[in-house]
C-alpha cells in the first residue's frame, strides 16, 4: 500500500516538476525555499483571495507535494479556467486565466413554461448572474432543463446553451429551447382494484385520459408532478374509506415511439377494509375530559376514515386552545386488530401552556379603517389566547370580501413564554367591480344586466351599488347603500332607490298592462343568534298603473275603486313597511347537502297610503344526506303566501291589487308549467256584457307550493365534477287561488285545485355561470294551463 502511494506521489512530483521547469534531480538535490510569490492574470479576483487559497507562503519549501496541492486548491475555488505554476529561481509564479462572469441569462422558445421556473433549474446548478461561469456546467444545465421539460410531459423538448463572450471577461448565456408538443395521455389503467370501479378512482386524479364534452377548458397533457400528487390522492381516497393497508405496488409511464403519447399504469394493492372498534381520550386532559370525550365524533362500528381522524385531532386541540392552552398537541394512535379487521383509536392529549394576550396589532390596511377589522375580531386584548377565537376571526375577515388574505400570528412579549401579542396582517384586494351579464331562459327570454358596486366604500366596510337589468317584460334600475355595522351591536342600516317599468304581454303569460314605479326604501337589521337574523324595511312607492288592452274585470274593479272619471289608469302613492325573519343552518350556500333554512316575510302598506293591503310569505328548505359521503340527498322545500286588503274604500272592502298578485309556474316552483301560467285568469268582457275567462293569467292572493327531490350522482359524469353538477328527480305540487273571487264573474277561490308534476333536473355551475335544465311532465293539470315539458336557463357574467 505504501509503495503504491509512493509511486503516485513520485508521478505527481515529476508532473509538477516538469511544469515548474525543474527536474526530479533538482528536487532530489534539495527543494528550494520560496522567497517570493507572484500572481499573474488577475482582473476580477483579488491577489489576497489567491494567496488565501494557496497552501504555501514565503519561507515554505517548494516541494512536489506543495506544488500539486497548490494546483488542486486553485482549481477548487471555481474562479479559474486554467492555472499554470512555474518558478524563477526562488520566486513562485502563479499564472491564471479567470472564468468569465455571467452577465445575463436569457431564454428563447419557452412558451408553456415560465421563465422563473426555468431560472430556478439553472440556479440549482450554480449558474447565477454576477458569478463565474463554469463551461463544464453548461452540459449539465442542458440536461437538467430537458429533464424538467420531460417531467412536464414535453418529451420532444431540446435545449441548447449558447455563450456570447463580452469585453471585460464577461459572458451572456442564451438558452435556446425547442419545446415541441406536450405528450397527451392516451390511457390510464388502474389494476388491482376490486372495491371501487376504475372510473371512480380516475375521478380522484387530476390527470385525465379523456374529458367530458362540457369541460372544454381542460386538457389531457401529462405532468410528472401532477402524477405524483394523483398517487397521493388515490392513497387518501382509500385511507378515508377504511383501507389502512393500501399501497401502490408499481407505476409505469410508457412513451409512444413518436413521443406524443403516454400510457400510464398504476398497480395497487387495496388490502382489507377496517372499522373502528372503540375510541378513547388519554393523556393530560386537565379538567376538560368530558368535553374532550364529547368532541370525538367517530363512533364504534364506523369505517376507518383518515380524514375524519385528522379532523378530530384538530377539534380536540381546539377545545383546549379556546381556553388559552396554546400549542396543544393531539395525536391519534391506532391499534390494529388484523384478525377482526378493526382499529381502536386512542387520542393522546398533550396540552400546551396557558397563554395571555397583551395586545392585538393590525397592519397592511392602507385603505380599510381599523374599526372595520377590529369589529370582525373575536380575539381581544387582555384575554386568554383562544385558537377558536383566532379561527373565527380569520373566517369573519375572509367573509368580508375586503381582503385577499388575513393572517393572525402570535409573538412572545419579551422573554415571557405565557404572554403574546397577536399580529393581524391584512392584504387588501380591490373591492370595487364593474360587471355585465347576458343570459337567456325559456321563462324570461333574453336578459341583460350591468352593475357598478363597491363593497368597501371609503374603507369603512359599507356597500354601494348601481345596477340595471332588462328582459322581455321588465326594465329595472336601482341604487343601493348598506352599512352592515351601523352600530357596534352589528345593527345594519341601508337603503335603495329604484325605477321599475313592467309591461305585461301574452308572451309573458300575464295581462297586458303597464306599471311604472319609482320607490325608495330603508333597511335595518341585526342578528339574533349565529343562525337567526331579522330585518326591517320602510319605504315609499309612487306608481302609475294603466291598462293597455281590452278591459278585464279584475283590473276594472281596481280602476273603479281607485281611479277617477272611469279611466283605466291610476296614480297612487304607497308607504310600505316590512319585516323578514331568517334562520339559516345550511352547510353551504351553493349546492347545500345538509341543514335547513326558513324565511318568514311580512309586508304591509301603512294607513296613510292610497292602497291598503298586506302580504305574508313563509318559506322552508331542508336537506337530508342519505349516505356518509352525501352523494345521495333528500330535499324538501315549501313556500306559501297570502295577501289581502285591510280597509274599505268607496263602500267596498279593499283587496290586494292585481299587479301585486302571487304567480306560480316556471323553473323555480311547479316545473312543467309555463311561468305565471296557472291559477286565476283575466276575465274579459264580451259585447253582450258577459265576462269570460281568457288564456292570460292574472295571479291570486294566496298560494302554496312544495317540492321534493332525490339528488343523486350524475350518470356518465366523473366524480371529480360532482361538486359543480347536481342532478335530481323531483316531484312538484302547488295551488294558486283568489279568495276574493266572489266579486268576480268566475269563482277561483278553491285552494283544492292543485297541480302536480314530476321530472328530472340538472344544474351546472359552469365557467360561464349557472345553467339549469328541467324535463318535467305535468301529472295533474286543468283546462287552460300552459304546460312546458322542457325548461332551461343560461346566463353568464363578464
Amino acid at each position: 500500500m505504501r509503495s503504491h502511494l509512493s509511486i503516485k506521489v513520485a508521478s505527481l512530483s515529476l508532473a509538477v516538476a516538469s511544469v515548474l521547469g525543474v527536474s526530479s534531480a533538482a528536487f532530489a538535490a534539495g527543494d528550494p525555499v520560496i522567497s517570493d510569490i507572484q500572481i499573474r492574470g488577475l482582473n476580477r479576483v483579488t491577489k489576497g483571495a489567491v494567496l488565501l487559497a494557496l497552501p504555501v507562503k514565503e519561507g515554505d519549501v517548494m516541494s512536489q507535494e506543495n506544488t500539486a496541492l497548490s494546483m488542486q486548491r486553485l482549481y477548487a475555488t471555481g474562479e479559474f479556467d486554467e492555472v499554470k505554476l512555474s518558478r524563477d529561481g526562488n520566486t513562485f509564479i502563479v499564472t491564471v486565466q479567470e472564468r468569465p462572469t455571467v452577465g445575463a441569462i436569457d431564454f428563447s422558445g419557452n412558451v408553456n413554461i415560465k421563465k422563473d421556473d426555468l431560472q430556478k433549474v439553472i440556479e440549482d446548478q450554480g449558474i447565477r448572474i454576477g458569478e463565474p461561469l463554469n463551461n463544464q456546467a453548461l452540459n449539465t444545465i442542458e440536461k437538467s432543463l430537458e429533464d424538467f421539460y420531460h417531467s412536464s410531459g414535453m418529451y420532444q423538448a431540446s435545449v441548447k446553451a449558447v455563450i456570447t463572450h463580452l469585453p471585460r471577461n464577461r459572458a451572456d448565456i442564451k438558452i435556446e429551447i425547442i419545446e415541441g408538443k406536450a405528450a397527451e395521455i392516451q390511457q390510464i389503467n388502474i389494476v388491482g382494484n376490486n372495491s371501487f370501479p376504475e372510473d371512480v378512482l380516475l375521478a380522484q386524479m387530476e390527470l385525465r385520459d379523456e374529458l367530458p364534452w362540457w369541460n372544454f377548458m381542460g386538457n389531457t397533457k401529462y405532468n410528472g408532478q401532477k402524477f405524483r400528487a394523483d398517487l397521493e390522492s388515490l392513497k387518501s381516497f382509500y385511507m378515508d374509506r377504511g383501507y389502512v393497508n393500501f399501497k401502490i405496488d408499481s407505476t409505469s409511464v410508457e412513451l409512444t415511439p413518436d413521443k406524443k403519447g403516454i400510457y400510464l399504469t398504476i398497480a395497487i394493492n387495496e388490502g382489507d377494509q377496517y372499522k373502528i372498534s372503540d375510541t378513547s381520550v388519554r393523556g393530560d386532559t386537565l379538567k376538560y375530559g368530558d368535553e374532550l370525550a364529547q368532541g370525538v365524533t367517530i363512533e364504534k362500528g364506523e369505517i376507518y376514515n383518515q380524514r375524519k381522524i385528522t379532523e378530530n385531532e384538530k377539534t380536540l386541540a381546539s377545545i383546549l386552545g379556546k381556553y388559552g392552552y396554546a400549542n396543544t398537541e393531539v395525536k391519534a394512535f391506532p391499534v390494529f386488530n388484523d384478525k377482526d379487521k378493526t382499529v381502536e383509536l386512542q387520542f393522546n392529549v398533550m396540552p400546551g401552556k396557558r397563554v395571555h394576550v397583551s395586545q392585538v396589532f393590525i397592519s397592511g390596511n392602507d385603505n380599510t379603517d381599523d374599526t372595520v377589522i377590529r369589529r370582525e375580531l373575536r380575539q381581544m386584548d387582555g384575554s386568554w389566547l383562544s385558537s377558536e377565537a383566532l379561527d373565527v376571526s380569520k373566517k369573519r375577515l375572509d367573509r368580508t370580501g375586503f381582503f385577499e388574505s388575513a393572517e393572525l400570528t402570535t409573538e412572545k412579549v419579551g422573554g415571557s413564554d405565557d404572554t403574546v401579542n397577536v399580529n393581524t396582517k391584512i392584504k387588501e384586494r380591490p373591492t370595487g367591480s364593474i360587471s355585465g351579464g347576458i343570459g337567456f331562459g325559456t321563462d324570461s327570454g333574453m336578459a341583460l344586466q350591468a352593475s357598478v358596486s363597491q363593497s368597501n366604500l371609503f374603507g369603512l366596510g359599507t356597500q354601494g351599488t348601481i345596477s340595471a337589468y332588462e328582459n322581455k317584460y321588465r326594465k329595472h334600475m336601482e341604487v343601493s347603500y348598506t352599512d352592515p355595522y351601523f352600530t357596534v351591536d352589528n345593527v345594519s342600516l341601508g337603503g335603495r332607490v329604484f325605477l321599475d317599468h313592467y309591461k305585461g304581454s301574452k308572451d309573458a303569460n300575464v295581462v297586458d298592462y303597464t306599471n311604472k314605479t319609482i320607490g325608495a326604501f330603508g333597511y335595518l337589521g341585526y342578528p339574533l343568534s349565529e343562525t337567526l337574523s331579522i330585518n326591517y324595511s320602510l319605504g315609499v312607492e309612487r306608481a302609475r298603473i294603466q291598462n293597455n288592452g281590452v278591459n278585464f274585470q279584475q283590473g276594472q274593479v281596481f280602476f273603479d275603486m281607485y281611479g277617477k272619471d272611469g279611466q283605466s289608469a291610476v296614480d297612487f302613492i304607497n308607504y310600505k313597511a316590512g319585516v323578514d325573519l331568517t334562520r339559516n343552518s345550511l352547510n353551504q350556500k351553493v349546492f347545500p347537502s345538509d341543514g335547513s333554512k326558513q324565511i318568514l316575510s311580512l309586508m304591509i302598506t301603512t294607513p296613510n297610503s292610497d292602497v291598503h293591503y298586506y302580504k305574508a310569505i313563509a318559506e322552508t328548505y331542508h336537506y337530508f344526506p342519505l349516505n356518509d359521503y352525501k352523494d345521495y340527498i333528500f330535499s324538501v322545500r315549501g313556500r306559501a303566501g297570502y295577501g289581502n286588503g285591510y280597509k274599505s274604500k268607496n263602500g267596498m272592502k279593499e283587496i290586494m291589487p292585481f299587479f301585486d298578485n302571487f304567480n306560480l309556474g316556471g323553473s323555480e316552483w311547479l316545473r312543467g308549467f309555463k311561468r305565471n301560467s296557472i291559477g286565476p285568469k283575466a276575465l274579459y268582457m264580451l259585447p253582450n256584457g258577459i265576462y269570460y275567462p281568457s288564456s292570460n293569467s292574472i295571479g291570486g292572493n294566496a298560494f302554496w307550493a312544495v317540492s321534493a327531490e332525490i339528488i343523486f350522482p350524475t350518470p356518465l359524469i366523473a366524480e371529480a365534477y360532482k361538486n359543480s353538477i347536481r342532478t335530481s328527480f323531483f316531484f312538484d305540487a302547488g295551488s294558486l287561488w283568489d279568495s276574493r273571487s266572489g266579486i268576480y264573474a268566475v269563482d277561483y277561490s278553491s285552494p283544492s285545485k292543485y297541480r302536480t308534476s314530476a321530472g328530472i333536473s340538472l344544474v351546472w355551475m359552469s365557467p360561464m355561470g349557472p345553467l339549469s335544465f328541467d324535463i318535467a311532465k305535468p301529472i295533474k293539470k286543468y283546462s287552460g294551463d300552459d304546460t312546458q315539458q322542457f325548461n332551461f336557463n343560461i346566463g353568464s357574467t363578464f
